[in-house]
């Protein structure tokens, strides 16, 4: 019986002692802060105590502690499933674990967590309960919501927002962010082992655009599948605009594949829709995605009737190369392709590409019966801008295209009004510290003038160059180890060499009159059509015989040379100059006498040089005068001047001892002997020089005026302002001493003012002060022939009158209007904003071209300008240019602006291009209608359109609306 009871109370002892540890084990340890710091220790400490009596549960239950076990009782890496111990803020690897031993179902990062309010561990369910502000980090994974539910049993954490009683609404809903994504939702469920999510509410941004879903599930490849979803490129929470489908796929960031779905406007569905979408998503890195690009159609006022235009292939090449191939084909059967290209190389340059032919047809029935009125257009544009990096840099800038290419492409009034273009591609390359070498080469074109006949541009004038440049930095040879001061040292000397062949189709004009020459060529086969004027041909290849023949290599070195400058009576500057030039020529002319007043003239291959040399000194001062007048206001007026005087001889090269010159002597009609000096490298008949020498004495006098005013406020900062009258009123000439007549130049006059604060003055005047006299030979208007006589001796006035230019603008806009523009481009770019660099580079973008954009916060703004202009050369009739532009908008309310660009031309007396615009920012809408009343040409149709376009989510935030052309905008 006493054996009985005694293992009774054994019993009894054992079992009250396991339910008593088992009391203990099961009791929670919570741990609260008032802050985030005080939640981090917290959390700490009874994670600790957690992992302590979890292991004496796991060793009661015979888990197998040692990791030699099997995995279903294993507690993953970071205390969410693994082995390990708690420490610091998070969960940590267990140290005593072998690698070879690991855990296939062990976590591949640790799993850190902070709470604000309080952090509840369960050890028994073995869970984590992250109340306030709570966050989660899983390697590239951050989980931030007010309330945070972790498992390490199943791997899974467990977010959601908690309900604002004062407020009224959820608060501190999860937003879930994978590397560069960031998911805003409502309820999120995530596996740390096989990725997988279920989220409830989800909105994720998605280029310019963002999707939004009621119900989500995420695999493991990344893909997502949304039910009832939105796209919409509103940013609003209640969106004006977007794309309804019942499902989508969203596969892994790259594209999305959705069934039925149909757009909704201001919530109300149209009933057109779709059986099926694909939308592509450019990664950050890529320039997009391939993929077909839908052609616009409309009606162009060039004649050629209605079209399809842009429509062809977008090829995403790889990271640095894209291409677009497009098409346009017109009902009159006329037809286009384009090819256009962007590349770019990280760190070393980045460029585009652009090509385009247009094959027209005239609309006029009667000439396409014959067969005319076909013409054929070309444009070549490349621009490639290499980064700052290394000793050498490659850079081009071309613009080429056919006369016509503006005029009946071009729908952008600046481009359609232009009438010149240039390209250049230049390649530079320092060597060391002072040497440097260079080649270009270089297009110029010069569109010609509209025909009134047929209206089409004729005469374009192009030019063909490539240049090469070899040079030697300045260097002071007394003074290469430092110098002290002494006068000789500032003495420098540099080397340049550069070489030119041009190619042109205006060939030179020939003068080989017995007036101009004094003597007749004979042998010589002549062009006729080059007397005395620039012959134009096609820049073709049946014109390169005669294009080569008049073209030539010319080559020229430098010596630039820098003397000490110096002070004569404390006041006078004095520069001496010293200059050796030289030429280098692939052909030379020989001159034969074949009789009394006649020459032969023979071109030989035979390379040669020609330089010349000169020196001279230039002095200049200045001084001031005041006129004191003691007003209200106005203290004094001062009169700034400064006079100069340059003075330069160049010896006579034109002896026998240069070889740069043949001499012959020639008798004219009336038995008198010339002697003749005849360029052996330049030829005759094309105004060039007879190498005598030159004693040029050059003059300026620059003025500037300027008032002295007393401040309007007694608390101001300085007592007197100054308000500038006259920026700069200047006259200029040279004469030449050892000419044999014309000694005196052409006398220029330039002046230039700001008048107030918004008026620009700029006028310019060439006079020639020389006689004019008529030929008799010619009937109506002509020039005239210049004659070594004053014309103030003549009675011809002071000088003649050869060109007048002035030009008076000025702008008005609110005061606020800078500021508030200043401000807006002041505002720095949120960090955090996946869009951040994307909104940065626009907003340089839009500095850089502001005549692009409409920009609401400015509320009017209006610009003037009257342009004056007279050409009269000699006795011919003087030609006038006169005309008043005005462009301008105002904002009629918050999101309405209207915008006019027009003038008026006095000498036509009719009005200049015409452009009225209207436009409507509807947050992530743009509604514009332009119209053109005018448009400046019989050869263009006036014209309007009308635009409702999405707006990029870009432009949304930044305040502005992308102007579009007619070209752009097509017609819908």
């Amino acid at each position: 019986m006493l054996e009985l009871k005694r293992k009774a109370i054994i019993i009894s002892s054992v079992v009250a002692a396991f339910l008593l540890f088992s009391t203990v084990a099961c009791v929670q340890q919570r741990s609260k802060g008032s802050g985030k710091n005080q939640g981090k220790l917290k959390s700490s400490a009874s994670a600790k105590q957690s992992a302590d009596s979890l292991l004496t549960v796991q060793k009661q239950a015979g888990a197998d502690t040692s990791r030699a076990g099997q995995p279903g009782a294993s507690i993953p890496r970071g205390g969410v499933g693994g082995d390990s111990t708690l420490t610091g803020k998070g969960l940590a690897a267990d140290s005593t674990a072998a690698d070879s031993l690991k855990n296939p179902d062990d976590l591949e990062n640790t799993v850190e967590y902070t709470a604000e309010d309080s952090t509840i561990m369960d050890a028994v369910l073995k869970q984590v309960h992250l109340y306030g502000n709570a966050e989660v980090n899983y390697g590239t994974i951050n989980l931030k919501a007010n309330y945070i539910r972790l498992n390490w049993i199943t791997n899974e954490v467990y977010a959601i927002g908690t309900y604002d009683s004062t407020a009224k609404k959820m608060a501190g809903e999860p937003i879930f962010q994978d590397g560069p994504e960031t998911y805003n939702t409502k309820e999120i469920r995530y596996n740390f082992k096989s990725k997988k999510a279920l989220i409830q509410g989800i909105v994720t941004q998605e280029g310019d655009g963002n999707i939004r879903g009621d119900k989500v599930k995420k695999d493991t490849e990344g893909n997502f599948y949304i039910r009832h979803s939105i796209y919409t490129t509103c940013n609003l929470t209640h969106p004006h605009y977007f794309i309804n489908a019942p499902k989508i796929k969203m596969v892994n960031k790259k594209q999305v594949i959705s069934g039925p779905f149909n757009l909704v406007i201001s919530d109300v569905p149209l009933p057109i829709g779709l059986p099926f979408g694909f939308f592509p998503f450019p990664k950050k890195k890529e320039n997009g995605t391939s993929g077909v690009i839908i052609p616009t159609y409309g009606e162009e006022p060039n004649g050629r009737g209605f079209y399809l235009r842009d429509g062809g292939y977008y090829f995403a090449i790889s990271e640095y190369v894209n291409a677009i191939v497009t098409g346009q084909i017109y009902s009159n059967s006329s037809w286009g392709l384009g090819l256009t290209s962007s590349y770019i190389k990280r760190y070393q340059y980045s460029g585009n590409l652009s090509l385009r032919f247009n094959r027209n047809k005239s609309s006029d029935e009667v000439q396409r019966s014959f067969g005319l009125g076909v013409t054929n257009d070309f444009s070549i544009v490349w621009s490639h801008a290499p980064k700052a990096r290394g000793n050498s840099t490659f850079s081009a800038n071309v613009n080429v295209s056919s006369n016509t290419y503006n005029q009946q492409q071009e729908f952008n009034v600046n481009k359609y009004t232009s009438n010149v273009a240039s390209s250049s591609v230049q390649y530079n390359r320092t060597f060391g510290q002072y040497m440097r070498a260079a080649g270009s080469l270089r297009v110029n074109q010069n569109f010609g003038q509209i025909n009134p006949t047929t209206q089409k541009r004729e005469n374009g004038k192009t030019n063909v160059s490539t240049d090469f440049s070899f040079g030697v930095n300045q260097i002071a040879p007394f003074a290469l180890k430092g110098g002290r001061g002494r006068w000789y040292e500032s003495f420098r000397l540099g080397l340049d060499f550069n070489g030119n062949y041009a190619l042109a189709n205006a060939l030179t004009a020939i003068d080989t009159s017995y007036s101009s020459l004094g003597f007749v060529i004979t042998d010589a086969k002549i062009d006729t059509t080059r007397l005395k004027k620039t012959k134009i041909v096609a820049f073709n290849l049946d014109n390169l015989p005669d294009m080569l023949k008049d073209a030539q290599f010319t080559g020229r070195y430098s010596l630039p040379i820098s003397l000490p400058n110096f002070k004569v009576l404390r006041f006078v500057n004095i520069t001496p100059s010293m200059s050796l030039s030289g030429e280098v020529f692939t052909k030379q002319y020989r001159y034969t006498k074949t009789g009394r007043d006649s020459i032969r003239i023979d071109t030989l291959k035979k390379v040669g040089t020609e330089y010349s040399y000169n020196f001279g000194a230039g002095m200049n001062t200045r001084f001031y005068g005041t006129f004191f007048f003691g007003g209200k206001r106005l203290e004094a007026i001062r009169h700034t001047v400064i006079p100069s005087v340059s003075f330069t001889y160049t010896p006579d090269f034109s002896g026998d001892a240069f070889g740069f010159y043949q001499n012959i002597q020639v008798e004219d009609k009336k038995g008198n002997v010339r002697e003749l000096s005849l360029s052996k490298f330049r030829g005759v008949g094309s105004g060039v020089s007879n190498g005598r020498a030159s004693s040029v004495i050059s003059f300026s006098l620059n003025n500037s005026f300027e008032m002295k005013l007393k401040s309007k406020s007694d608390t101001a900062a300085q007592q007197f302002e100054k308000v500038s009258l006259l920026d700069n009123l200047s006259l200029g000439g040279s004469y030449n001493l050892l000419a044999d007549s014309l000694n005196l130049s052409n006398i220029t006059i330039n002046a230039n003012a700001r008048i107030g604060r918004n008026l620009n003055l700029n006028f310019n005047m060439n006079l020639d002060p020389y006689t004019y006299v008529a030929n008799p030979n010619i009937i109506g208007n002509q020039v005239g022939t210049k004659v070594n006589k004053y014309a103030i001796t003549s009675g011809q006035g002071l000088a003649n009158l050869q060109s007048l230019g002035f030009t008076l603008g000025t702008s008005f806009s609110p005061k606020s209007s800078s500021s508030n523009t200043n401000t807006k481009n002041a505002q720095t770019t949120n960090p955090n904003d996946p869009n951040a660099k994307a909104k940065q580079e626009a907003k340089e973008f839009i500095a850089q071209n502001p005549e692009l954009y409409v920009d609401f916060n400015i509320p009017w703004n209006v610009s003037l300008n009257y342009n004056f202009g007279l050409t009269k050369p000699g006795l011919s009739k003087a030609q006038i240019i006169q005309a008043i532009q005005a462009t301008g908008d105002l904002s009629l309310s918050k999101n309405l602006k209207v915008t006019l660009s027009t003038g008026f031309d006095f000498v036509a007396f009719e009005p200049t291009i015409t452009q009225l615009g209207l436009t409507r920012d509807l947050h992530c809408w743009d509604m514009s209608f332009n119209w053109t009343p005018f448009a400046g040409s019989a050869a263009r149709a006036s014209n309007y359109s009308f635009t409702l376009k999405v707006k990029s989510a870009i432009l949304q935030d930044l305040k502005v609306t992308r102007r579009r052309s007619f070209y752009d905008r097509a017609a819908y």
